[in-house]
């Protein structure tokens, strides 16, 4: 309410409680008790005009000499609730465990997420099998004995974990749409595809 429109308010409010001569002084009286200083902003404008909004960074940087590079703290952290859980290990979520498991255990965990992005990335691609399993057995994509059973240890929980941080796409893509991988000391000859970035010992392509 403008201050104009409060004199008039209050020497109604006042003249009305007796017709009083000094009725103008009281509502004077009355306007300085009631209205705020004129510089003052009301609490949720002002809010609103200076918020900063929450600009969440990103989770992975691709550097610029292709060295993908997630931040560890936080994918530790998620790896480490997800094997609090204790998350099963069954079908295609066991195929995409062991996976994860023989090819890049003692990897870091962001080259280990990005081994079970890889194999998902696939199946969803059309251009390989339609299941984890199928992508996963299908014959001389992967290197490891099928027939191996994994140890249980900390290596096979933290597998299990990544394969289901990965399946329930609970982390970003590390290796952005990467369907191909080998490792470091592995020469190959895929010059058609577009390498993404090296994570530890593996390097990843799409």
């Amino acid at each position: 309410m403008c201050s104009a429109a409060i004199v008039a308010l209050a020497s109604t409010v006042v003249s009305a409680a007796g017709e009083l001569p000094q009725a103008p002084a009281a509502a004077a009286r009355l306007i300085a008790a009631i209205a705020p200083p004129a510089d003052t902003v009301a609490p949720d404008v002002l809010a609103s005009e200076t918020a900063v909004p929450n600009i969440a960074a990103p989770d992975y940087i691709i550097a610029d000499d292709d060295v993908v590079a997630p931040r560890p703290a936080q994918l530790t952290t998620l790896v480490a609730q997800t094997m609090t859980a204790a998350p099963t290990a069954y079908g295609d979520r066991e195929c995409l465990a062991r996976a994860v498991y023989f090819e890049a255990r003692g990897e870091p965990l962001e080259g280990q997420l990005a081994v079970a992005q890889v194999i998902l990335n696939r199946v969803a691609s059309g251009r390989f099998a339609s299941t984890v399993c199928g992508v996963v057995n299908q014959h001389g994509q992967f290197s490891f004995d099928r027939s191996r059973t994994p140890a249980d240890g900390r290596d096979w929980r933290t597998a299990k974990a990544i394969a289901a941080i990965a399946a329930t796409a609970a982390w970003d893509a590390v290796a952005p749409r990467a369907t191909a991988f080998h490792a470091t000391r592995v020469a190959v000859g895929w010059a058609s595809m577009h390498k993404v970035g090296t994570i530890g010992n593996h390097v990843f392509y799409r």
